[in-house]
């Protein structure tokens, strides 16, 4: 009976306990506090591609500077004889650049005195022609340089590719003043610009105002007696550089030249700019004594060494020249003994 209360009273104290429910759920909230959650398909747990890089933007080639169909620089050289064509054509074809060779016409010669060595020549060389040299044009009349004119551009119109109109042309040794001079050089002008091809003029350059024994003979005073429409139409105007033409000798430097080509390509603005004639000169040219090699070396040096001065003041005008006056003396045949061919083979 004592064990019977003893079990009801177990019972009784058991009955009175609460019940355990169900453990409680746990929040969306509190879940994602303690757990990361995964990455959903579209986010992307790798690193970010480099975009491609694009291309660089194209760089136009600029286009190249041009004389008529002569793309400058000009590595200028004068012949002013063909009798050894020969020994001529092979100093020429061997230089290392393509050279613009001024071929002077003398005027008791035509056309068909030249047509050989402008055939011979052409292949390796582009040629500058010039009609008359600045001596002979004072001998000749205005209707007389016109027929000369158009006589030589009727026979070479497709071989030469400059035309030189007009060479020291505010010399007074040119013609009796700057309008006779002028008048001559613009009827050549017209015939070359008739046939459709590039035309040159040279001046004449001293950095000394009392070498002109005419005050018209300095350029800025001759250009005034220039028409506009002549002055429009002409594609190259350069200077000739004689050190021992003048008592005393001229030296010019780099920044005189500039100057002067300055105030040319003012005048003439539709032209390109260069140095259309250098040399040493002797005995031929009046003087007591030729010149020694290495005088004719310093001054093949001294100025075609300036062109990097002359372009940095001149720009894309400047197209170089120099056109040294003596090549068939000085270096035809090119292996002769003393030959400036090796020097101007290196600086024109």
């Amino acid at each position: 009976m004592a064990c019977a209360l003893v079990l009801i009273g177990v019972l009784m104290v058991w009955l009175s306990q609460p019940k355990a429910g169900p453990a409680p759920e746990t929040s969306e909230s509190s879940r994602q506090s303690h757990v990361t959650p995964e990455p959903s398909p579209s986010t992307s747990t790798s690193t970010t591609r480099p975009a491609t890089p694009s291309a660089p933007p194209s760089v136009p080639t600029p286009e190249p500077v041009t004389v008529g169909p002569v793309v400058a620089p000009l590595h200028g050289l004068t012949v002013d004889s063909v009798d050894d064509l020969d020994a001529l054509v092979a100093s020429v074809s061997a230089l290392s650049h393509r050279p613009t060779l001024r071929m002077v016409f003398e005027a008791d010669r035509s056309p068909a005195d030249y047509a050989a060595a402008v055939t011979a020549l052409e292949p390796y060389a582009d040629l500058m022609g010039l009609v008359l040299d600045s001596t002979a044009m004072a001998q000749l009349s205005v209707p007389e340089v016109t027929a000369r004119t158009q006589a030589f551009v009727d026979a070479f119109a497709h071989q030469i590719a400059i035309w030189e109109v007009g060479n020291e042309v505010n010399g007074e040794w040119v013609g009796a003043g700057p309008d006779e001079i002028v008048a001559k050089v613009a009827a050549a002008n017209r015939v070359v610009k008739a046939a459709g091809e590039p035309s040159a003029i040279t001046f004449n350059y001293w950095s000394g105002p009392d070498c002109y024994a005419e005050p018209w003979e300095v350029g800025a005073t001759f250009v005034t007696h220039v028409p506009a429409d002549m002055a429009g139409a002409v594609d190259l105007v350069m200077l000739s550089v004689y050190e021992t033409a003048c008592d005393p000798p001229q030296q010019p430097s780099a920044t005189q030249l500039a100057g002067e080509l300055t105030m040319l390509g003012q005048v003439f603005g539709n032209a390109k700019l260069g140095i259309g004639e250098i040399g040493a000169q002797g005995v031929d040219d009046d003087l007591p004594t030729n010149p020694t090699f290495a005088e004719k070396e310093r001054i093949a040096q001294r100025y075609m060494g300036m062109a990097p001065e002359l372009r940095a003041a001149l720009g894309d005008r400047f197209v170089g020249g120099w056109f040294w006056w003596y090549f068939v003396e000085d270096a035809v045949p090119k292996d002769k003994p003393e030959s400036l061919w090796p020097v101007l083979n290196e600086l024109a």
